[in-house]
């Protein structure tokens, strides 16, 4: 529950009372406005992408869409590289811009998430399963049902695969559900950034139709992410 400031650890109230006096009132209430509307209860995924500008374009999505955090799971190619600089306990270094990260394509969205890298598809399985979220993986397949169907009230882990392949079979074998995009044109899929911006307004609506809202975090975490985003 410590926040990361240049390189050090500190107690989120210890954050909160020696730097939110830096900031502009303008500045402090776009932080409580954004903090407002987050949630950690849908979590993107990525499967084995190759192109860094796909996953920096899903992120720069899931953050405008009130996403807290994403994961990378063995990403493959040039996306690769990125993975240490997602990888947990590397966020000082992200925050502080030593790796900057096409940061045209992100619009800085990796500074305002958490950004998990796991090497394997059963290592993120198991991670997902223990912290209590259902696994439901986007599949142009005969059994996956529509995405309307699936209700994201419950905490959900949402998978995007790799764009010629899409997700592995493992995943596949390991989700708890498929799911299909609409899609009633002839062209048979969608960019894989493009089908996961789709994918979270989605969610991000039926959260909202189900619940009245899409933020869900508790005043504990709210003060716990309004430190990490005063010290960023």
């Amino acid at each position: 529950a410590e926040v990361p400031v240049e390189g050090r650890r500190y107690a989120p109230e210890t954050v909160r009372r020696v730097l939110a006096p830096f900031l502009s009132e303008r500045r402090r209430q776009r932080i409580e406005r954004v903090i407002a509307g987050r949630t950690f209860s849908v979590w993107p995924v990525l499967e084995r992408v190759h192109d860094p500008g796909n996953v920096n374009a899903v992120l720069r999505s899931a953050e405008g869409l009130g996403y807290g955090a994403a994961a990378l799971v063995d990403l493959d190619g040039e996306a690769a590289d990125l993975v240490e600089q997602y990888r947990e306990g590397a966020d000082d270094a992200a925050l502080a811009g030593e790796r900057p990260i096409r940061r045209r394509q992100s619009q800085g969205a990796h500074k305002w998430m958490h950004v998990e890298a796991f090497e394997s598809t059963a290592g993120f399985v198991r991670e997902a399963r223990a912290r209590g979220y259902r696994i439901a993986v986007t599949a142009l397949r005969e059994d996956a049902k529509p995405i309307a169907d699936l209700d994201f009230s419950i905490p959900t882990a949402l998978v995007f695969g790799a764009e010629r392949d899409g997700a592995s079979d493992e995943m596949l074998e390991l989700a708890d559900d498929a799911v299909l995009l609409p899609l009633d044109g002839f062209v048979q899929s969608y960019n894989v950034s493009v089908a996961a911006a789709l994918a979270l307004y989605h969610a991000r609506q039926d959260r909202i139709a189900r619940t009245g809202r899409h933020g869900d975090l508790s005043d504990a975490d709210r003060d716990l992410l309004l430190a990490h985003y005063i010290a960023r």
